[in-house]
């Protein structure tokens, strides 16, 4: 009896010609410090307005996307893995901006438009005052 022929799982077929991806984690992994150092870097620099936050959301972006592509093996998958990667990727950035949107027209009092330029308490001509002196109390 002859046994029957079978197409080689998967899993064997990679077993059978190992890759050695070192190389390309090591390089990943210094695009990661790179970035890291970037936004410490970034972080002692002041960038008036909301830039700071986008360039920081950014930065963050690059590196979850270079963590779920390479460290979670998405770029090797194909189809379905990918959509659904890209997928969540635009429903995150959706509710990041539908978030920064409603911070920006709800709270227009806690964001006031000179915040960045002067300093508090000399916002809308009020003088800094200085505190009153407190009674001294009573010797017993």
């Amino acid at each position: 009896m002859t046994e029957p022929r079978h197409a080689p799982h998967p899993a064997s077929a990679q077993a059978a010609h190992p890759h050695s991806h070192a190389s390309r984690y090591l390089l990943v992994w210094g695009v990661l410090m790179a970035l890291t150092a970037t936004t410490w870097g970034l972080s002692t620099v002041h960038i008036p307005g909301g830039a700071g936050v986008a360039v920081a959301l950014g930065i963050a972006g690059v590196k979850g996307a270079l963590v779920a592509l390479f460290f979670m093996h998405l770029y090797d998958q194909r189809g379905p893995n990918r959509l659904i990667f890209v997928t969540s990727l635009v429903f995150v950035a959706l509710l990041v901006l539908l978030t920064l949107l409603d911070n920006a027209t709800r709270f227009p009092l806690a964001n006031p438009p000179d915040a960045e330029t002067t300093p508090a308490g000399m916002r809308a001509g009020m003088e800094q005052r200085p505190a009153p002196a407190r009674a001294k109390p009573a010797a017993h």
